[in-house]
């Protein structure tokens, strides 16, 4: 073999190995080197800040149920949770820590308050972003009046009831609110306040009642927002002391008997009673009746031997006197063993009076003499000779007349009118009876004048008890 093939021979040889050398590197670099150990930190990329706020920052009337929600993604597109904090204070405490979802329920919140709120957002290489810290505040309650005072015990108008009766009532809120009373007690038609703000729904009189006596009482009930409601006037009678108790049922106080018939028109505490009547007694006693007498003005007008529990009383008409009369009837029941008991009553009779003409000219006024009723709750009503005036806390009143009527409430507004007509259906209560409660009519319009610095003053201390 000559010299020149043996170099190019060698020079083959070496050209192939330096390519065989190339292609193994080459092959082994491809497989190998991805999973060596990066010699360099790569850099990972956090989610984004959470944004667009439900409800939004700042917001107001936000129900008291609504959801949170919010948006927020990652760049890489890793999975997210998210950390929330919420609450009434700036900042909020965490609630939820890697919460899933980007809504988010808190309950049922309280009205009126603001409310803070910021998510944290996390991805699964533990990178994060806090939002700003958002804020919102949720709608005002609306507020309905306490439930007005019923159910009461005793029952109203119920009679023999002890002297060491104590009161008790229903009431409530139908928003929950919390509720308190004033009670009203007395033997009179305007009973006074003798219990404030009590939360309880009973009331013990102070000591035992007085036999045979009729007593008055009613319930009004205040919610938390100064809201009120004023329970209708409730009597009941007690019972007579010892083995044998009577009770007069008619005629009653208070109410007006025409022919002996009772007639829906409310006069106070005082009792009207117009031609015939029929006297009626309830008697619960121990043994039998003897005898049941009947006394007006103390003379015997009927005495009877068996237990008859009525008396039909027809007086003559006298014209040589006044034309009204105050009249006293008393029942006088003995028992079988000689115990006796006696209620009576004190009543105007009426004899020659032109009472029925009055009530008949009334109902054609009311069609067409312009006159206005007022409804409600009211201060200092007073009358002259040819004038009402009255303080008009809460009331709601009604003009009519020829070809007119118009209607609407009046709240803390002096107001005149002209004389009243007919009888008032008013409850006085308070302070020397300054307030009153009912309804009245009085000729013409009402004028509404404007507020004085002492009606001013009144103004603002009767809203914040009214609300």
């Amino acid at each position: 073999m000559t010299m020149n093939n043996r170099k190019m021979n060698n020079y083959s040889l070496m050209r192939i190995s330096t390519v065989f050398v190339l292609t193994v590197a080459l092959v082994t670099s491809t497989f190998a080197i991805p999973f060596l150990p990066r010699t360099g930190a790569e850099r990972l990329t956090p989610p984004e800040i959470p944004s667009n706020p439900d409800p939004a920052n700042g917001s107001t009337d936000i129900l008291i149920s609504y959801d949170l929600s919010w948006s927020c993604s990652d760049p890489d597109n890793d999975t997210m949770t998210f950390d929330i904090c919420f609450g009434t204070t700036n900042p909020p405490g965490k609630i939820e820590t890697n919460y899933p979802n980007k809504t988010y329920n808190p309950g049922l919140m309280n009205y009126s308050t603001p409310y803070y709120w910021q998510i944290i957002a996390w991805d699964s290489n533990n990178e994060s972003n806090s939002g700003p810290i958002w804020e919102f505040t949720t709608i005002a309650k609306e507020n309905n009046p306490p439930n007005v005072p019923g159910d009461e015990i005793p029952l109203n108008m119920s009679i023999n009831i002890p002297v060491s009766t104590s009161l008790s009532w229903v009431g409530g809120d139908p928003d929950n609110d919390t509720v308190t009373y004033d009670v009203y007690f007395g033997n009179t038609s305007t009973p006074p306040k003798v219990s404030s703000n009590q939360s309880g729904t009973s009331y013990n009189p102070v000591g035992d009642l007085e036999n045979n006596t009729m007593y008055y009482w009613r319930i009004t009930a205040w919610d938390s927002n100064k809201e009120f409601a004023i329970g209708p006037l409730w009597h009941f009678t007690t019972g007579q002391e010892g083995p044998i108790s009577v009770v007069i049922t008619k005629p009653m106080a208070g109410k007006f008997y025409f022919n002996d018939m009772e007639r829906s028109i409310s006069l106070g505490a005082m009792t009207f009673v117009y031609g015939k009547i029929t006297i009626t007694v309830n008697v619960t006693s121990e043994f039998d009746i003897a005898k049941i007498e009947y006394f007006v003005d103390d003379k015997l007008i009927s005495e009877e031997d068996t237990a008859e529990l009525t008396c039909f009383w027809r007086p003559l008409i006298q014209f040589n006197s006044a034309l009204s009369l105050k009249r006293n009837i008393r029942v006088v029941v003995t028992d079988s063993e000689g115990n006796n008991a006696s209620a009576e009553v004190n009543i105007t009779k009426w004899r020659f009076h032109p009472l029925p003409w009055i009530l008949a000219g009334m109902s054609i006024a009311s069609r067409l003499v312009l006159h206005t009723t007022v409804v409600g709750m009211f201060f200092n009503v007073q009358q002259s000779r040819f004038s009402t005036s009255f303080y008009a806390i809460r009331a709601h009143y009604k003009t009519v007349g020829p070809l007119q009527m118009r209607k609407g409430n009046i709240h803390f507004k002096h107001c005149t009118g002209g004389i009243l007509l007919g009888p008032t259906t008013l409850t006085r209560i308070g302070p020397f009876h300054k307030f009153a409660i009912g309804s009245f009519t009085f000729i013409g319009n009402v004028n509404v004048e404007k507020i004085s610095f002492g009606g001013a003053l009144l103004t603002r201390i009767l809203s914040r008890r009214a609300g």
